[in-house]
C-alpha cells in the first residue's frame, strides 16, 4: 500500500534527532527533506492533473473575442463614376459556447486521463516502498561498517598483543622467529582491513546522507536479543498471490497497458463523425464595409457536425501504430509479472534461509570462541602452535561479522518481500526498528 507522509512527518523533525537516529527517524526524515522522495512526491501530484486534463475536453468549450481597428481608404464603383472617402471606427465583440456531444476520441481521452491519474499513483506507490528498502539498505551499510571498525580495531590490538608476546618468547629463548613474523604479518594485514574498513565507513555515511540530506552523529544499532518470527502467511504460493493483487508496478503496467488500448480507440475515431453544439453571441459597429454606421447584436445556436472523408490514409496508419503500441504494453506486462514474482520468490527464500543462517552463525560465534581458548590453552601445553591462535582469533573475528551481516540482511530481507508485494507500511517500518536500541557512535 503506499506510504504517506503523516501528521507525525509533517510537525516532526526539521533537522535530525538531538538523540541517536533509527530507522523510524530516518524514514521520516526521508519524507519531510528528501529530495529523491519529493521529488517522487511532485512526479505523482503532476500525474493526477491528467485525470482532470481529460475531463476538459467533454466540458464545455467558452472563448471571446474582441476587436477594434480603424479603416482609412477610398471605395470605388466601376459602374459609376463614383469615389468616396472611407474613414470610420470598426468594432466587433463575440462570444462562443461549444459542447462536444458526440466525439469518440475526447471520450478516450477522457478515458485515458483517469489510466494515467492511476499510473502516477501506482509509481508512487512503487517508488516509496523502494525509497524505505533503499533507506533501509543504506542504514544497515552505517552500521555494519561501523560495526566492521571496532571488529577491525579489536582484531589489530589482539593481533598486536600477539606480536608482541611472539617477540617475547624469542627474546628469552622459547619462540622462533617464524611466530614472530608470522604474528607481524597478520597485524599488518589487519591494519590494512581496518583502513578499508574506515573508507567504506565514509561511503556508507555519504551515501546515507545523499538520501536525508545530512548525517547524524550517532545512530541506533541492534539489540542483543534477536527473535527471527516464521512469515505469515507460510506458502510462497500465497505470497506470489498477494504481489500479483498488490504490487505497484505491475498495477502500473496494467495501467499503462489500459492508457495502450485507449490509444487505439482515440485513434480508429478518426473515423467517426463528431457532433458539437454551438452557441455564439456577437455585438459589432461597422465590422465590415457594407454595414457601416450599422450596429449588430445577434444571438445563435446550432448544431456543427464534422464527417472525416480521407486523411491520406494517417487514421488508419495510426490505429495500426496504436494497435502495436498495446501489444507492446501487454508483454511489458507480462514480462513484470513474472519479474516480480521472481523478486517475490528471491526474498521469501531469503528470509527463509536468513532464519537458519543467524542460528548457524550463532553457534559458529560461541564454538570460535571455544576454539580460540582451546588454541590458547593448547599453545601453553605444548599442543597447539603459534598459528593455530592467529588462525582462531581471525575465525572468530569473521564469525562476528557475519553474525552482523547475516541479521541486517535477514532484516532488509523481510522489507524487500514485503515491497515485493506491494504491502510495505509504516509497520513494516517500525517492525524493524524495534530492533534496534542501543547508541551507536559514528566517528572513529
Amino acid at each position: 500500500m503506499a506510504v504517506r507522509l503523516t501528521v507525525v512527518c509533517l510537525a516532526g523533525l526539521a533537522s535530525l534527532p538531538v538523540s541517536a537516529l533509527d530507522l523510524q527517524d530516518a524514514w521520516d526524515t526521508l519524507r519531510l527533506q528528501g529530495p529523491t522522495y519529493r521529488a517522487a512526491m511532485h512526479e505523482r501530484d503532476a500525474g493526477l492533473e491528467n485525470r482532470n486534463l481529460g475531463r476538459a475536453g467533454l466540458l464545455p468549450q467558452l472563448n471571446a473575442s474582441a476587436s477594434k481597428s480603424r479603416v482609412d481608404g477610398t471605395q470605388e464603383q466601376s459602374t459609376v463614376d463614383l469615389e468616396r472617402d472611407l474613414d470610420y471606427d470598426s468594432e466587433n465583440l463575440a462570444v462562443q459556447l461549444r459542447q462536444p456531444l458526440f466525439n469518440r476520441q475526447k471520450l478516450a481521452e477522457y478515458r485515458q486521463g483517469k489510466q494515467r491519474a492511476n499510473y502516477s499513483e501506482a509509481v508512487f506507490d512503487a517508488k516509496s516502498q523502494n525509497a524505505a528498502v533503499r533507506l533501509t539498505g543504506r542504514y544497515f551499510d552505517v552500521l555494519l561498517t561501523r560495526e566492521t571498525i571496532d571488529l577491525a580495531e579489536a582484531k589489530l590490538k589482539a593481533f598486536e598483543q600477539q606480536v608482541a608476546a611472539s617477540q617475547r618468547r624469542f627474546d628469552l629463548g622459547d619462540g622462533t622467529i617464524t611466530d614472530v613474523d608470522q604474528a607481524t604479518a597478520r597485524r599488518d594485514l589487519a591494519a590494512a582491513e581496518l583502513i578499508e574498513a574506515q573508507d567504506n565507513h565514509v561511503i556508507a555515511l555519504r551515501l546515507l546522507e545523499e538520501m536525508l540530506g545530512e548525517v547524524p552523529e550517532q545512530v541506533a544499532t541492534l539489540r542483543h536479543d534477536f527473535p527471527t518470527p516464521s512469515l505469515f502467511p507460510e506458502t510462497l504460493q500465497e505470497w506470489i498471490s498477494k504481489a500479483r493483487a498488490n504490487n505497484p508496478a505491475l498495477r502500473a503496467r496494467h495501467y499503462s497497458h489500459g492508457v495502450a488500448e485507449e490509444e487505439v480507440n482515440r485513434a480508429s475515431s478518426g473515423h467517426w463523425p463528431t457532433l458539437d453544439l454551438v452557441l455564439g453571441y456577437t455585438d459589432s459597429e461597422s465590422d465590415s464595409i457594407s454595414t457601416i454606421n450599422q450596429n449588430n447584436r445577434y444571438a445563435s445556436a446550432g448544431l456543427e457536425l464534422n464527417m472525416p472523408l480521407f486523411s491520406g490514409g494517417a487514421v488508419s496508419a495510426r490505429v495500426r501504430q496504436a494497435v502495436a503500441s498495446r501489444e507492446q504494453a501487454s508483454e511489458e506486462l507480462n514480462a513484470a509479472r513474472e519479474e516480480v514474482f521472481s523478486a517475490t520468490t528471491r526474498e521469501f527464500r531469503g528470509v527463509q534461509s536468513g532464519q537458519a543462517r543467524i542460528r548457524a552463525l550463532e553457534r559458529a560465534v560461541a564454538s570460535s570462541e571455544r576454539a580460540q581458548d582451546s588454541a590458547r590453552k593448547g599453545f601453553l601445553a605444548g599442543s597447539s602452535t603459534n598459528v593455530d591462535i592467529l588462525n582462531a582469533e581471525e575465525q572468530v573475528f569473521l564469525a562476528r561479522r557475519d553474525l552482523l551481516e547475516a541479521k541486517l540482511r535477514y532484516l532488509l530481507s523481510r522489507l524487500q518481500l514485503e515491497a515485493a508485494v506491494g504491502l510495505l507500511g509504516d509497520d513494516d517500518i517500525g517492525r524493524v526498528n524495534a530492533y534496534l536500541g542501543p547508541e551507536l557512535a559514528l566517528g572513529y
